[in-house]
């Protein structure tokens, strides 16, 4: 049953889809969208059926905890609740303005299950009165059912840096460490939650819950990124000579740690996939390993770009790789050797040589290289042409400057504009110099 007031739909309605929908608006964090959530919830309880009731206290524990963070900030003022006692009505009283009435709810919730008594515990923790604090953290650390932990796990984490809920979670990490909350920190470790799941992956990893085959299937394939790098780091802690397994990793944190754990004497012909990896950080740490025994990385990218040119079947990827890191660490004297790359068929490629060029070339070779590829098809191109170009804003062409105000990208527009300032700027000062009035 749905009544309208104000175009809003009320809370008389038990349709789980319309709860979800208000739980999601609200999460958002506006303030009317909360305030509309905490009125539908007071009158859902007062004077909803219970199938509706039912419908709200599902939605609310599926929401993310940042919604109960914000019910909790914009929660008072309001009236005092009235209605069936229940998880519904605890938990509304939990966030109640008067102590008593918190204190109640508390010692409630304490006796009652489910992820959302357990999530309103965590939100009292951080309570302003002494006595509800103290016995929302006391019910809190003998929670063990995994939905129950997850759910107060996510809050904690939201809170860990508010002074009154300082080093509770720490306190809770000791109490979940202990073996009759180890099936909940399993599921934590599954939690959809990111940073809920990364605490759990981070405990079970201190408790030893991974085996060597978890840890690198974990490493190599988990959806998080910081997951895939904590296991990854404990593998490799355990058995450095899975790091040949773990340079193939999608993550570039998992292949810049393996790339570490490389034996100091593995060949440089070895190095060179990741001398040209897609990610900076893997590159860096690959010269680094290269650094340390004496072999100039610059002069590896030398050859092994040159090599790849001459090479008929190369792989743009590689070509593109390799020119990027020689633009990183190379020198003026590479530039021709990137400006070859630059009538490149291949997007990426030419993107990387104009990008090393822009860095590289003397000031007296930047127009004459970078600007024919003012009007490159791809926008990528034309920022690094612009980049480059930035360096020598009094010697960009007049035409090549009209080219760049003109494109349809918004960010060369910006650096074409940005060298016409300097360039107005230089003149300007010029002028003033000589003494002279700009006509």
């Amino acid at each position: 049953m749905l009544r309208r007031r104000r175009g809003r739909a009320t809370a008389l309605t038990v349709d789980s889809g319309s709860w979800a929908a208000w739980c999601a608006a609200a999460a958002d964090g506006r303030p009317d969208e909360v305030r509309h959530l905490l009125t539908q919830l007071r009158a859902v309880l007062t004077t909803g059926p219970s199938g509706a009731r039912a419908a709200a206290l599902d939605a609310l524990s599926a929401a993310p905890a940042r919604l109960l963070l914000l019910l909790d900030r914009h929660a008072r003022p309001g009236p005092p609740v009235s209605g069936p006692s229940g998880p519904l009505r605890l938990f509304l009283d939990s966030l109640d303005a008067r102590g008593t009435t918190r204190q109640a709810a508390v010692e409630g919730l304490a006796g009652c299950g489910g992820p959302l008594a357990a999530a309103a515990l965590a939100l009292r923790t951080d309570d302003w009165a002494v006595e509800v604090r103290q016995r929302a953290t006391g019910a809190l650390m003998v929670r063990s059912a995994p939905d129950e932990v997850a759910a107060a796990v996510r809050v904690l984490l939201r809170m860990e840096r508010r002074h009154r809920a300082g080093g509770l979670l720490a306190d809770y990490r000791v109490v979940l460490a202990t073996p009759p909350h180890r099936r909940a920190v399993r599921a934590l470790a599954a939690d959809a939650d990111p940073p809920a799941r990364r605490f759990g992956v981070e405990l079970a990893l201190d408790l030893g819950e991974y085996v060597p085959g978890d840890l690198q299937r974990a490493a190599l394939y988990d959806g998080d990124q910081v997951c895939r790098r904590l296991c990854a780091q404990r593998l490799l802690e355990l058995d450095p000579g899975q790091a040949g397994r773990l340079l193939t990793a999608k993550g570039a944190g998992v292949r810049e740690l393996a790339v570490a754990a490389l034996p100091p004497d593995v060949p440089a012909k070895h190095l060179v996939p990741l001398l040209a990896d897609r990610a900076r950080m893997v590159r860096a740490q690959a010269r680094w390993q290269l650094y340390q025994r004496g072999e100039p990385p610059a002069e590896v990218y030398r050859v092994q770009l040159r090599k790849a040119v001459k090479a008929a079947g190369a792989a743009p990827r590689l070509l593109a790789g390799l020119a990027t890191g020689l633009g990183e660490c190379g020198d003026a004297s590479d530039a021709r050797l990137l400006a070859g790359l630059l009538g490149s068929a291949h997007t990426p490629v030419r993107r990387a040589a104009a990008r090393g060029v822009a860095r590289l070339a003397a000031q007296d070779q930047l127009v004459p290289l970078l600007a024919p590829l003012a009007n490159d098809p791809d926008a990528g191109v034309a920022r690094e042409v612009f980049e480059g170009l930035s360096r020598v804003p009094q010697d960009v062409p007049p035409e090549t400057l009209w080219i760049g105000r003109t494109r349809t990208e918004p960010a060369v527009r910006r650096l074409a504009e940005r060298i016409g300032a300097r360039r107005n700027g230089l003149a300007g000062d010029a002028y003033a110099q000589s003494g002279q009035r700009p006509r």
